[in-house]
């Protein structure tokens, strides 16, 4: 049975700019929705011509799950990816964050798209790496993830800034991550938590962009270097740049970078299933 999933659209802007181009699908991380994508980068992507997609994960945003959330696993998640691409129709160029970076790899390994970007992606590794980092480094704050994942506590305004944006991010961002923010898949988390790394799959070759945030304290810089050496592409750190990059204070340096690398590869939407030439833009 096909799960219900939020899907939200902003057409692209300019008659037929939008087959110009292949369409983007934006996938949200953990705690989040399709929501995050909303403010900046999908009017902003749209009004370069771009048809801009987001999808909310079984059990996130607006899509059914919530009452089965906490056993919905990451191969889950996979199929909610899969069902999304085959509702858009042409094949899109997907763009994962954190946790959706993790669904994306796993994707890979048995479909293709034209390109991928992944944004504080979860490595290929898991999140041990991550969490043993925090555990050390923060431990007051890897309790209270815990507690929060669990029902048992809330994270304050201070808190959420921290551990998703940059020093200077505006009180308005955190009280939209306070209203929105929601409990993760326990399923999901543990399948991220406890990675078999013998059976890591490797991801057939394509056109890639791996950026991690230079504040992030969440995904550190050599987890990001992880996931690019799967995709065998050069990781790039963004300075002053939190784990929530699509609504930090500097949301708009993620976004001209992933449009210079869409205007290097240069996919548009007829031929977006197949682009020979574009294994020559990875970076």
């Amino acid at each position: 049975m096909q799960v219900r999933l939020e899907l939200v659209h902003e057409a692209a802007k300019g008659g037929v700019a939008n087959k110009l181009h292949a369409p983007l699908l934006f996938v949200h991380g953990a705690y989040c929705g399709a929501w995050c994508w909303q403010q900046h980068f999908l009017p902003w992507f749209a009004a370069r011509g771009y048809d801009c997609w987001a999808v909310s994960l079984e059990g996130h945003g607006e899509s059914e799950g919530q009452d089965y959330l906490a056993a919905i696993s990451i191969d889950d998640y996979v199929k909610n990816l899969h069902d999304a691409i085959q509702q858009i129709g042409t094949p899109p160029i997907v763009i994962g964050h954190s946790m959706g970076g993790f669904v994306l790899q796993q994707y890979l390994t048995t479909h293709t798209l034209p390109a991928a970007a992944f944004l504080a992606s979860v490595p290929p590794t898991g999140l041990a790496s991550s969490s043993l980092r925090l555990l050390t480094e923060t431990p007051s704050l890897f309790l209270k993830l815990n507690m929060y994942q669990h029902g048992m506590y809330n994270p304050e305004f201070y808190e959420l800034r921290s551990m998703l944006f940059s020093a200077d991010a505006g009180d308005d961002v955190i009280e939209a991550m306070i209203q929105h923010f929601q409990p993760e898949s326990d399923r999901a988390i543990m399948d991220m938590a406890f990675v078999n790394l013998l059976g890591i799959r490797p991801i057939p070759p394509l056109p890639a962009l791996v950026l991690g945030g230079g504040e992030d304290a969440l995904i550190p810089a050599e987890d990001v270097q992880t996931t690019a050496q799967l995709l065998n592409v050069h990781a790039e750190i963004l300075p002053n740049m939190g784990h929530m990059m699509m609504m930090d204070t500097r949301w708009q340096q993620v976004a001209e970078r992933l449009l210079r690398w869409l205007e290097v590869l240069n996919i548009g939407a007829e031929n977006s299933s197949h682009h020979p030439d574009a294994a020559a833009a990875l970076a």
